[in-house]
């Protein structure tokens, strides 16, 4: 399995060129915070990573579609097959090594964006701004790392989207396509169904409302309250249900990969 694991990350790095992903995720926060987010909204752009967060998720949606097409485009999923490693250790494998490529991607982003931030500091750091500048530039690491836990969380929902495109469409494109809008699109389409709950009371457990919910999940007794008034169950129910989700699609991605034919 190290082996396999080794082969998947040779192609993320040469294939699939996951170092420009991660080059381009770790520059733009330092370009954007120091030159075009005004000061007021300097801790507001430290959520979006300085705009890096769309590159992570789009990344994270082309490299996961790419890593199962490819095998089939260019014909390579004949000689891995032919090996000693089952369908399941190669979908694993793809799975664990688009994850690490996934944090990679958050920790080149983290970096740019507390440069960018000390940059931001240093060049506004004046003694008639000093004051100023702490106040629009503090930071709650706490509260601002487990965002980005729960975004990588809410992500898992989307992995399993263009996988399941990825593998019934055999199309890179087509999952991609889909998965760039349903990013954007979930927080929509999921107003767009609570007018529904109207006519029935469990459609409030859609995956899609649920996946915009835990995703953006800060912990805070509010945000349990909120939840227990709207669902009538606790977080933790929220997260179970949101979990089966996910794992009912993971499955039944890995049941249509396991039956495509080579």
């Amino acid at each position: 399995m190290f082996t396999l694991l080794k082969q998947e990350a040779m192609k993320a790095w040469k294939q699939n060129r996951v170092y420009i992903w991660a080059i381009i995720a770790f520059v733009l926060p330092i370009i954007t915070l120091t030159s075009f987010i005004p000061m007021a909204s300097q801790a507001s752009a430290y959520g979006s990573l300085g705009g890096s967060s769309i590159i992570i998720t789009i990344g994270m949606l082309v490299l996961t579609a790419l890593s199962f097409t490819q095998e089939f485009t260019f014909g390579t999923i004949r000689p891995l097959l032919s090996r000693q490693y089952s369908r399941l250790q190669i979908f694993l494998a793809k799975i664990i090594t688009v994850i690490v490529e996934y944090f990679l991607l958050i920790v080149f982003s983290l970096a740019g964006t507390a440069i960018g931030r000390l940059i931001y500091r240093a060049m506004h750091d004046g003694s008639t701004e000093k004051v100023y500048t702490t106040y629009y530039t503090s930071l709650d690491w706490k509260s601002f790392l487990f965002a980005l836990l729960m975004s990588f969380v809410g992500s898992l929902f989307l992995m399993a989207i263009v996988l399941l495109v990825s593998n019934i469409a055999k199309s890179s494109a087509a999952a991609i396509s889909l998965g760039i809008v349903m990013s954007v699109a979930t927080s929509i389409l999921s107003a767009v169904t609570s007018s529904l709950i109207q006519l029935w009371a469990p459609l409030k457990w859609n995956p899609l409302t649920v996946q915009n919910v835990v995703s953006y999940y800060s912990g805070t007794s509010d945000f349990n309250k909120s939840i227990q008034s709207y669902f009538g169950a606790g977080a933790w129910v929220l997260f179970v249900v949101y979990g089966a989700y996910v794992l009912v699609m993971y499955a039944l991605a890995y049941w249509i990969f396991n039956r495509r034919s080579v």
